[in-house]
């Protein structure tokens, strides 16, 4: 199996992103979308396989996680990737790049991880998983191919609900990849559902914000969070008052935020929801009303 853990002195590490660049082009995997994750296994000299992790946890031998909660795991010792079976494909890919991350990056010794929902959340406060994470993102998004594409594009979610099944991504890692690589002042905000029900309509569930994500830009010159003075609020209430308005539709609203110290900031928004998220893009800033 290939190694990229050479360095020119002792307590050297290669960079990140380096390790992905030279992936990506010795796995012959480099400028093509979406990124062959096939490509990158049998370059490592991985398998993947597929898994019922509750009755098939033999593979493992392990008792770090109740098997119901596994996603994905990497042994390095059997050369596997291993990936819960009928996990939709973008989770699975994103599962499989995640494990590969674990398998190059400097630190990330272990000869096997286990991963679940939680370690594969942007929020995990283990530092290996994170970088496992972002290296996934890097490797579905081929580095900085995603965000030079972009460069081009108006500043809008319109485009990159056309780009993201381009690269295999959901809308959700495509908006985030968006917004924080921007060389403009932007934002998204992410509501997820307070209670999810298979009988309820989109329109009257609540919602509350999981998550936001700004540019460096935005950060500088704005804020870099986001919170509601209330624990939830109705779907309707983020998209504003289009009477009708359905999932995978662009609208637009204006927003107004207030800091912490009463200055107020409008701002000219999209949001999109994809049917169980709702996502408000923050664009451009407008001028106060006089």
């Amino acid at each position: 199996m290939p190694t990229f853990r050479t360095a020119s002195k002792p307590g050297d590490t290669i960079p990140a992103d380096e390790i992905l660049e030279t992936l990506l082009v010795e796995a012959g995997a480099a400028g093509a979308i979406p990124t062959n994750e096939k490509k990158l296994l049998k370059f490592l000299g991985l398998e993947q396989m597929s898994f019922d992790f509750v009755n098939e946890l033999s593979f493992l031998q392990t008792e770090q996680k109740p098997p119901g909660e596994l996603r994905a795991a990497l042994h390095l010792g059997e050369n596997v990737v291993a990936t819960q079976s009928g996990l939709g494909d973008k989770r699975t890919r994103f599962s499989i790049f995640h494990e590969i991350g674990h398998c190059v990056l400097p630190e990330h010794h272990a000869r096997l991880f286990v991963d679940t929902d939680q370690t594969m959340s942007w929020w995990t406060k283990v530092r290996l998983e994170r970088e496992a994470n972002q290296f996934a993102a890097d490797l579905l998004f081929q580095g900085k191919l995603f965000t030079e594409q972009c460069l081009s594009l108006d500043t809008s979610l319109k485009p990159i609900i056309g780009l993201a099944p381009r690269y295999g991504a959901s809308y959700e890692a495509a908006f985030r990849r968006y917004a924080e690589s921007h060389v403009l002042p932007c934002a998204l905000i992410v509501y997820d559902k307070v209670a999810r029900s298979e009988e309820s309509y989109v329109e009257d569930d609540g919602y509350r914000i999981q998550y936001t994500i700004t540019s460096a830009p935005f950060r500088r010159l704005y804020f870099a969070g986001v919170q509601m003075s209330d624990e939830s609020c109705e779907a309707a209430e983020v998209f504003g008052s289009n009477e009708f308005w359905t999932a995978g539709t662009v609208f637009e609203k204006e927003l107004v935020i207030q800091s912490e110290g009463k200055d107020k900031w409008r701002f000219e928004t999209e949001v999109f929801s994809n049917g169980y998220k709702i996502f408000q893009f923050l664009k451009r800033p407008l001028k106060s009303k006089p």
